[in-house]
């Protein structure tokens, strides 16, 4: 038992003294490494970056610990955003596209994440640009295209908003966010058909409540606006033919435009 005590003891004092005679550059790989493991990214980098500016020989050519930091910057990233820490992890993808090279820049999955973070702190310029940098990359063009619109959409920019979801539905047939382009897309041009739509109803009232000799001459003002209105109301059922309200408000503006008519072809009899 004495001499198992005294092995014990023996290595414990190699094991210590190993470790003290350990230089700074070295001790700071290995404490990055067991950062690396236990998911500590910012200690990880902190560690690897002591190591790889330390001088120690080898340190400039060691390509696996470079990776591993690297590495650590992307998955940092990663972590904030799951937090919605979006500066934290915008910050953290830009580091790691400067430092992962021509991979890491041409990686959509990045510069995707990177509009997203700027979008969420409402950095609309910024994200429009990272937006585009990923179109071109080819990652979620639906997608990136929708949040571009969306921004032009709280900007108050309605004609460039219907501009982007036009192309888009058009280039993206099968896009599983093609409901939500149609959806933005649609509400405002139905909003813009409802003007004349709804002027065209008031004068039927006004015409249906005055003089009999009068009817002719306001119900022909109606007619004009539901004759405006078809052609508004058909466009929203060319990107959306679903769609109730405009399948409704068309019917509508078709039936009063024939029963008018019907009413002047029965009246030259």
């Amino acid at each position: 038992m004495k001499k198992y005590l005294l092995l014990v003891a023996v290595l414990f004092s190699v094991t210590a003294f190993a470790q003290e005679t350990l230089s700074e550059g070295l001790q700071a790989k290995n404490a990055g490494n067991d950062a690396y493991r236990n998911k500590e990214w910012v200690k990880a980098i902190t560690e690897y970056e002591k190591y790889l500016k330390s001088g120690e020989e080898g340190a400039a050519e060691d390509a696996n610990t470079q990776t591993l930091y690297v590495n650590s910057f992307k998955y940092a990233a990663s972590d904030y955003m799951q937090n919605k820490q979006w500066e934290s992890a915008f910050n953290y993808y830009q580091k790691y596209i400067e430092k992962g090279g021509n991979e890491a820049a041409t990686d959509g999955k990045n510069t995707y994440a990177m509009a997203y973070c700027a979008n969420k702190m409402n950095k609309n310029d910024v994200a429009m640009s990272y937006y585009q940098k990923t179109i071109e990359l080819g990652y979620r063009p639906d997608m990136c295209k929708l949040y571009i619109a969306d921004i032009y959409k709280e900007a108050g920019e309605e004609t460039k908003m219907k501009d982007i979801l036009v192309a888009a539905i058009t280039e993206h047939p099968d896009s599983k966010v093609l409901d939500k382009m149609k959806s933005m897309l649609t509400v405002p041009m139905l909003k813009e058909a409802s003007v004349p739509f709804n002027q065209a109803n008031e004068l039927a009232k006004q015409a249906s409540a005055g003089a009999p000799t009068e009817y002719v001459e306001k119900m022909g003002l109606a007619i004009t606006k539901f004759e405006e209105a078809i052609p508004m109301f058909e466009n929203v059922l060319k990107f959306d033919p679903s769609n109730e309200l405009a399948n409704t408000y068309l019917k509508a503006s078709q039936d009063n435009i024939k029963s008018f008519n019907d009413y002047k072809a029965s009246i030259k009899k």
